[in-house]
């Protein structure tokens, strides 16, 4: 069974067992965020037409063509985990009234993704990164998803902090792992792909570069180098910047072949999303062509 097709089953049964978590969340889109927030100061983060929502566009108005086999070779995720905690941030609340914190949400939803992903297909192995005033590769890669559930347990949330620096985060990745080499990487299968999951929580710090995306641009211009983005947000408002923070962490994705995902404090939306994240990046199709149905009983 391919991984899109097992990443459907997941997502029907997540619809299925969170059925009790209330929808609180907002629904941003990918490529046009609209928004009738309006801020005389500029506070809110809300940018004007760039070059991150030009790029997301035009790869909404193109055909993407993959140059390598669609095959179902062992991953190695990185799962990029923000513990920063900012002031007055949110918790999740269920439908019977009971809060958990956005970390503890993560965490769990997290679990299942490791649980599925491993039950797939067991040559996929984990390896954990701790965002926070820098990166920390907590956990190297294993194929035993219970070491990677354990260390998040024993992670706690830290003190926000006044910037995000991406580069530090790519340059951590690139030193820990080695592409694959390939003489025709259109014909010839990988012995592996390396995918980096980023969860991003922060509504007021705009993610950055501050040293250059030169390790970024060559990871991501492998074919065997995929990075998607699950960001889970406050509600929009003029005193957050979760419009800027979402333009930019779009602009990640300069292949097309890449998954932004946002979610807002909705439970239900946040194992959904993991759910999504399940598919093989060899064989799932783009994130504009994505679509999840619930069969009817006949």
């Amino acid at each position: 069974m391919s991984e899109v097709m097992a990443a459907t089953s997941y997502a029907n049964l997540i619809l299925e067992s969170v059925t009790r978590v209330q929808h609180m969340g907002v629904n941003i889109k990918k490529v046009s965020y609209t928004s009738e927030m309006s801020g005389e100061d500029g506070s809110s983060g809300r940018s004007s037409p760039s070059e991150a929502q030009e790029a997301t566009e035009h790869l909404e108005n193109v055909t993407i063509e993959r140059h390598v086999p669609r095959i179902n070779c062992p991953e190695h995720i990185i799962l990029v985990v923000d513990v920063c905690k900012e002031e007055g941030n949110t918790p999740y609340k269920l439908a019977d009234g009971t809060k958990f914190s956005a970390l503890y949400m993560v965490k769990r939803a997290l679990t299942l993704f490791l649980q599925n992903k491993h039950a797939i297909d067991i040559r996929h192995k984990f390896a954990l990164v701790v965002l926070h005033e820098s990166p920390i590769w907590l956990h190297d890669f294993t194929n035993n998803p219970k070491e990677i559930i354990s260390e998040l347990d024993d992670i706690d949330d830290a003190l926000a902090t006044s910037h995000c620096d991406l580069s530090l985060l790519f340059d951590l990745i690139a030193q820990q792992i080695s592409l694959p080499s390939c003489s025709n990487p259109a014909v010839a299968p990988p012995p592996c792909v390396y995918r980096t999951i980023l969860l991003y929580g922060r509504s007021q710090c705009l993610p950055q570069f501050l040293e250059g995306k030169g390790v970024f641009t060559h990871l991501i211009q492998s074919p065997h180098f995929f990075l998607d983005v699950l960001y889970m947000h406050e509600a929009p408002c003029d005193d957050n910047k979760c419009e800027g923070i979402f333009d930019i962490l779009c602009g990640l994705d300069e292949s097309g072949w890449s998954y932004v995902l946002e979610v807002s404090r909705n439970a239900t939306k946040l194992h959904n999303h993991c759910g999504s994240l399940l598919a093989h990046p060899l064989q799932r199709p783009t994130q504009k062509d994505l679509r999840y149905t619930l069969g009817g009983g006949d």
